[in-house]
């Protein structure tokens, strides 16, 4: 018989326990934000600093649909790095539902699912592909009760985040733990 080893508390999780159900909270803060959340202000300094010069080239049509362009990109860096500065996920567990919440600044990826339509949770390992490489982020996932796959959450930064997230919600559910092709082991 294989025992089973519980993951232990990891970095940037907090959880705790009420009567009537259990918290678990995720700070997204990273000190790699910091780096966007600088080239935020020096982008944003420039920019402003383009729509307040009166010159030829911000006069012209192509000037300013470059010009708001480049303002468009630089309000979404900022936005994304002040949540990864301040934001946090709550997920709340009790017997009827699992909530999750992504705040104080609102983010994709809030939902509600009913506890007892739950079969399985499994973390999952994703590689996101962009301009500078590959980047490794985890996800929880659950099976429902008519076979759909539903993304919990993602963005988490380590497996133990993922499998630990898993596990206690799991616990706490009363949930057997059986597993899923693909899952982290």
């Amino acid at each position: 018989m294989n025992e089973v080893v519980e993951i232990g508390l990891p970095d940037k999780i907090e959880i705790h326990f009420h009567n009537d159900y259990m918290h678990i909270a995720r700070k997204w803060f990273d000190w790699k934000i910091v780096l966007v959340a600088a080239f935020a202000v020096i982008w944003d300094f420039f920019i402003f600093g383009d729509f307040l010069s009166k010159n030829e080239e911000t006069e012209l049509l192509l000037g300013k649909l470059f010009l708001m362009t480049h303002f468009v990109v630089g309000v979404g860096i900022t936005y994304y790095a002040l949540a990864g500065l301040f934001n946090k996920t709550d997920i709340y567990v009790s017997r009827e539902a699992i909530q999750i919440k992504h705040k104080p600044l609102p983010w994709l990826g809030n939902k509600r699912l009913i506890a007892t339509e739950l079969k399985q949770l499994y973390g999952k390992e994703v590689i996101r592909s962009h301009n500078f490489g590959n980047r490794v982020v985890y996800e929880v996932h659950t099976l429902i009760s008519n076979g759909q796959n539903i993304k919990l959450l993602g963005g988490l930064e380590t497996s133990e985040q993922a499998l630990y997230i898993e596990q206690e919600i799991e616990k706490y559910l009363s949930i057997e733990n059986i597993p899923i092709r693909g899952e982290l082991g």
